[in-house]
């Protein structure tokens, strides 16, 4: 990954790019060159920029906290509405379901912080939202996961 990240940061001085902006045209690359395949079952990792004129049938917002949707570097002014914006963005490429995820606390460096919900979730319209049921206790979701992997394998075998 440090290889990758180094190779991106020298082709950005090349190019007069940010990290940012290179990782947003490779993630659009890879969208563009993955559209060749539409009836492809797979997952589809985006940018929300790169998102824009594109729907799927599932789309999963993951991180929707205050600091990441918006940005900590955003909370003001026009750049808070281009964040709501993108936020909107992310919401409309769903033909079928979306799902918001946030955390209550994340992991940095050493540290456990706790973190809040995005702003923006308190501004949707909740007629069609459902809270996740409380995540289960580790024997419960081990338990879980055999069953969850015996009924594939047999899906698959059978």
């Amino acid at each position: 990954m440090r290889e990758f990240v180094d190779w991106l940061t020298k082709k950005g001085a090349e190019d007069g790019k940010t990290l940012v902006e290179l990782a947003q045209m490779v993630a659009l690359m890879s969208l563009l060159e993955g559209r060749k395949d539409e009836e492809v079952d797979a997952v589809r990792l985006s940018t929300l920029h790169a998102a824009k004129g594109l729907e799927y049938p599932h789309v999963f917002l993951v991180g929707v906290e205050e600091e990441i949707l918006p940005h900590r570097e955003c909370l003001e002014g026009d750049r808070l509405e281009e964040e709501r914006r993108l936020m909107y963005v992310g919401i409309t490429r769903a033909q079928r379901s979306l799902t918001l995820t946030w955390c209550k606390r994340r992991k940095r460096g050493q540290e456990w912080l706790p973190c809040e919900p995005s702003r923006f979730l308190a501004e949707l319209d909740d007629g069609d939202a459902r809270e996740a049921p409380a995540p289960l206790a580790p024997a419960d979701a081990k338990a879980a996961g055999k069953r969850r992997l015996a009924d594939l394998k047999a899906m698959l075998g059978g």
